[in-house]
C-alpha cells in the first residue's frame, strides 16, 4: 500500500482544496489512501465504485456538475488502464480531473513531448519525440499504461520523494483547473510485510469451515476452480474422491467462474464447483450467470455449483471485521431470478446442509455463504504463476490443502489428479 505518510499528505491537500469526495476502485494497493480518507470523517468522502473506468467517469461527472476538480483513485499497472476512457472523455469535454494512481515503484517520470515540425528552405524537418522511459514497474504492460496516461492527461506527475507529495498534489490540482482537463499523479506503493491471515472473528462464517464441509462431500471425478486471490486453505482431498483443482490467474478476481464454465462445456458430464470471491462475482460473475442459465439445458450432469464468499465488503477497509460493511449483494436471489438454484447461508450449522442441497440440485446453483472478511494468506503465492495450474497425481498421502504451499513453498496437492487422468477415467 502507499507509504502512510504519502497517503496522509495526499489526503491532507485534497482536504485543503475542499475536495468533497474521491471516487475509487478499491484494491489492496489503494488501502492506505482509503484509510487516510476514512480518518478525515468523510471530508473528503471515499466513494467505492466497481471499476476504474467508473471512477474516472464519476470524477468527470462531478467536475461537469460542480465546476470543481473531480478526483478518482485506482491501483497502478494494468488496472490503471481502466481510467483511460474516462480521462480521455474529460480531456475532450474540458473537465478538470485529478487521477491518483498507486504504483509499486516510482523512480522516473514518463516525458512525452509533442512532435515538432520546423520548416527549412526545401522541406520541413520533423524531430522525433523525446521520451524518457520510466522504471515504474517490473511489468512492461504497466509502462505501456503510463505512456497512455501521459497521452490522455495534460500532465502526469510522479511522487518520487515523499516530502514533495503536498506540493505535487497542489501542482496537479492547479494544472487540472487551469487546463480544464485531466492530470495524473502517480504515488508509490510499498508491498505489505508479514503474513496476513483470514480474520478469526467477525460477523461471518469461518472460510475453513465452508471448505472443510465441501471436502467431505466432493463428488468423484469433479472439477474445482478457484480464484487466484481467494481462499483455499483447509481444502482437503477426501479419500476415494479424486478431483481436479484449477486455480485462476493470480490477481484476477472472478476468474474461477469463467474457468468453471469452460470446464463444464468441455466435459458437461462432470460436476464442476467454482470458489469465487465476492469482489470477483461483482465484477464479472453476475453477468456470466446469464451464460450459465442459457447453456445448462445441454448438460447431462446439471451440477455446476458457484460458491460465493459474501463478505459484505465493497473495499479493503472492511478487512477489519470491526468496521461497518458496505455491500450485501443478493447473489443467490439473482440466481433464482435467472431460473438457477440459489442458496444463502449465514449460520455455520447450516453450511453442511447447504452443500448437500447445492450438490443435489437439478440445475446449476449459486451457494452464497456469508463469510469472514477475506485477506491475503497462504493461498497467495508471490511470484508463482498459477494460470491454469491443475493438480498432479500425488503419492496418495493426505495433504492439508491441495493449494496450500508445503514446507518448501511448493503447492501441496498430494492425491489430486490431472484433468486428462480424470477425463480418461470418466470415459
Amino acid at each position: 500500500m502507499p507509504d502512510p505518510g504519502v497517503a496522509d499528505a495526499v489526503v491532507d491537500r485534497l482536504r485543503a482544496w475542499r475536495i468533497p469526495r474521491v471516487f475509487g476502485h478499491p484494491q489492496e494497493a489503494v488501502a492506505a489512501v482509503v484509510e487516510a480518507l476514512d480518518a478525515t470523517g468523510d471530508d473528503p468522502q471515499f466513494v467505492p465504485v466497481r471499476d476504474a473506468e467508473d471512477a474516472a467517469v464519476m470524477a468527470a461527472g462531478h467536475a461537469r456538475f460542480t465546476g470543481e476538480p473531480g478526483v478518482c483513485l485506482a491501483a497502478g499497472g494494468v488496472a490503471a488502464a481502466g481510467l483511460l476512457a474516462g480521462l480521455d472523455a474529460a480531456r475532450g469535454a474540458g473537465l478538470p480531473v485529478l487521477a491518483v494512481v498507486v504504483e509499486p515503484v516510482v523512480t522516473e517520470p514518463v516525458v512525452v513531448e509533442p512532435v515538432v515540425t520546423e520548416p527549412v528552405v526545401v522541406e520541413p524537418v520533423v524531430t522525433e519525440p523525446v521520451v524518457a522511459e520510466p522504471v515504474v514497474s517490473a511489468s512492461e504492460a504497466a509502462r505501456v499504461v503510463h505512456r497512455q496516461l501521459a497521452e490522455v492527461c495534460h500532465r502526469l506527475r510522479y511522487v518520487t520523494e515523499p516530502a514533495r507529495a503536498p506540493e505535487l498534489v497542489d501542482e496537479a490540482l492547479r494544472a487540472a483547473t487551469r487546463a480544464r482537463g485531466p492530470v495524473g499523479l502517480v504515488v508509490p506503493h510499498s508491498a505489505p510485510h508479514g503474513a496476513m491471515r483470514v480474520a478469526a472473528s467477525g460477523p461471518g462464517i469461518d472460510v475453513r469451515l465452508v471448505l472443510d464441509e465441501l471436502s467431505s462431500r466432493l463428488p468423484p471425478n469433479s472439477v474445482v476452480t478457484a480464484d487466484g486471490t481467494g481462499p483455499t486453505a483447509g481444502f482437503a482431498n477426501p479419500a476415494g474422491s479424486p478431483a481436479e483443482v484449477v486455480i485462476g490467474p493470480a490477481g484476477l478476481p472472478g476468474s474461477a467462474l469463467p474457468y468453471a464454465l469452460a470446464a463444464k462445456m468441455a466435459a458437461p458430464d462432470r460436476p464442476v464447483i467454482a470458489l469465487v470471491t465476492d469482489d470477483g462475482m461483482r465484477s464479472h460473475g453476475l453477468s456470466e450467470l446469464i451464460t450459465i442459465a442459457r447453456r445448462r439445458p445441454a448438460w447431462p450432469d446439471p451440477r455446476l455449483v458457484v460458491l460465493v464468499h459474501n463478505t459484505r465488503s465493497g473495499h479493503p477497509r472492511c478487512l477489519d471485521p470491526a468496521r461497518p460493511v458496505t455491500d450485501d449483494v443478493p447473489y443467490a436471489g439473482w440466481a433464482r431470478l435467472l431460473g438457477l438454484h440459489g442458496v444463502r447461508v449465514d449460520r455455520p450449522e447450516l453450511v453442511g446442509a447447504a452443500w448437500d442441497e447445492a450438490l443435489n440440485a437439478d440445475r446449476p446453483c449459486v451457494l452464497e455463504i456469508v463469510t469472514n472478511a477475506l485477506t491475503f494468506g497462504s493461498w497467495n503465492r508471490p511470484g508463482f504463476d498459477n494460470i491454469g495450474d491443475s493438480a498432479v497425481p500425488g503419492d496418495g498421502g493426505t495433504a492439508t490443502s491441495p493449494m496450500l504451499p508445503d514446507g518448501d513453498g511448493a503447492p501441496a496437492m498430494a492425491g489430486w489428479r490431472s484433468w486428462r487422468e480424470g477425463a480418461r477415467s470418466a470415459g
